[in-house]
């Protein structure tokens, strides 16, 4: 385990680095940095299933999960490669928040498989809650967003909010384990730093700082990746 936890510091520590350079608008470092927190997730998860070989089928669902978040934020930080071309930079965003989606769709999936929504159905009707506060904001005219990505931002929080469903209900099923917890931690943290870098970049109302926001986003969403593949070791049939 002392092998992991040192991983999961890497990872952490490239996150923080992975903001730094994104402050100074170092594009190659901030790369850099971000491809070596996924990689360190990554190993993380992998680490996990090998010391924990009955986790293989949830392992690599995680791990599936954590490599299209990898894929969907590396197409994140290329945009920068491309600063004067409006096409790619269009492109990298579109196809890497799509791919990144796909990453929280897997995890609300694999959540409401191990824990079925039908166990712990009231906890349905939290699911409004964040798309709900989405349109408000959509409604007020706080969104600085074309009217179908807004509304598309409707249905990315409402996968955000199962996530979190899906979580407490795998905590319920799992009567307080340890991996029960990393999972909740894990989907907070990760639905926050979503959350929090979409009303960074679409709500300027707010008027949270460059300088700062960063230093939220990436380690709040490397944690919880850590948290998830910490889970893979602890889960148990």
């Amino acid at each position: 385990m002392v092998f992991f936890y040192m991983i999961g510091a890497l990872c952490v520590a490239s996150s923080v680095a992975k903001a730094y350079f994104d402050t100074k608008k170092a594009v190659k470092p901030e790369f850099v940095a971000k491809l070596l927190a996924s990689v360190s997730f990554m190993f993380c998860a992998v680490y996990a299933i090998y010391n924990n070989p009955q986790s293989v089928e949830y392992g690599i669902f995680i791990l599936c999960a954590l490599i299209f978040g990898t894929i969907g934020d590396i197409l994140l930080c290329l945009d920068g490669f491309f600063p004067d071309n409006e096409s790619y930079h269009k492109f990298f965003n579109t196809v890497g928040t799509a791919i990144f989606f796909i990453g929280h769709v897997m995890y609300m999936t694999l959540l409401f498989v191990y824990a079925p929504i039908s166990n712990t159905p009231f906890l349905l009707l939290a699911l409004p809650v964040l798309p709900l506060v989405m349109l408000a904001l959509i409604l007020t005219n706080k969104i600085t967003l074309p009217k179908i990505k807004s509304y598309l931002m409707v249905v990315y929080f409402a996968v955000a909010g199962g996530v979190i469903i899906g979580a407490v209900s795998f905590l319920l099923n799992s009567r307080g384990a340890t991996v029960g917890w990393l999972v909740l931690a894990a989907s907070v943290l990760f639905a926050f730093s979503d959350i929090f870098l979409g009303l960074f970049h679409y709500c300027p109302s707010l008027k949270i700082s460059e300088k700062v926001a960063p230093y939220i986003v990436m380690p709040t969403y490397c944690i919880a990746q850590v948290l998830y593949a910490l889970s893979i070791y602890y889960i148990a049939y």
